[in-house]
């Protein structure tokens, strides 16, 4: 949603919730996904209009970490998460979560500007060897976290162009890739569909 200003914002709301314009109506109108037009919507129902003046937030290793505990230990959906804590975009923690990964599942947070050109040939020469060092078997917790956003990815990109939606054939396709490429059943796959008011579904598909 960074290419709204935060009057687009405070109108997408508006026309939403006074004069009942459909998300993907918006989504057309504004040139954004749908995707980010409804979690824009459930953002603002949930902490109000003031949501749009928080300034940045530079978050720290620990807010980041509990976060990721809420999708990984305690199994909430990652945008009930992501909404609850006011999050403005609804990637955010996803991003955290490959930088979990990354970094040997340690929250690690990124400092700004280049590194020294030492510090980055060096980081150069050992990286191979140190991705691998950091390598170790998921949980089934984290497994099911990296599957769930697999999916959501793997759909969500059917639901392009934002004014149409995908055909019934694409989505039953996209199930059979998915359930080949993670070794999950369909069971799984459709509950993650489901999950996700912003994806498209079976049922909803012509």
């Amino acid at each position: 949603m960074s290419k709204l200003s935060k009057q687009d914002k405070v109108e997408i709301y508006h026309l939403w919730h006074d004069y009942q314009i459909s998300p993907a109506e918006l989504s057309q109108r504004y040139r954004v996904g749908k995707t980010n037009i409804n979690y824009l919507l459930a953002l603002i129902g949930r902490h109000g209009l003031a949501i749009l003046d928080q300034p940045f937030t530079a978050y720290t290793s620990n807010f980041k970490e509990q976060a990721l505990r809420r999708i990984i230990v305690e199994h909430e959906p990652a945008r009930r998460v992501s909404i609850d804590l006011g999050l403005k975009s609804s990637g955010m923690l996803y991003n955290w979560l490959r930088e979990y990964r990354k970094n040997g599942y340690n929250i690690v947070n990124k400092q700004r500007g280049r590194p020294p050109h030492d510090q980055k040939r060096t980081a150069d020469q050992t990286g191979k060897s140190a991705a691998q060092a950091r390598e170790r078997t998921l949980t089934p917790a984290e497994l099911e976290a990296e599957n769930r956003e697999r999916i959501r990815k793997k759909i969500e990109r059917l639901s392009r162009p934002a004014d149409q939606e995908p055909q019934a054939a694409e989505i039953a396709q996209a199930v059979t890739q998915l359930r080949r490429e993670l070794k999950v059943s369909v069971t799984f796959i459709l509950d993650a569909i489901n999950a996700n008011p912003d994806l498209p579904h079976l049922s909803r598909s012509n």
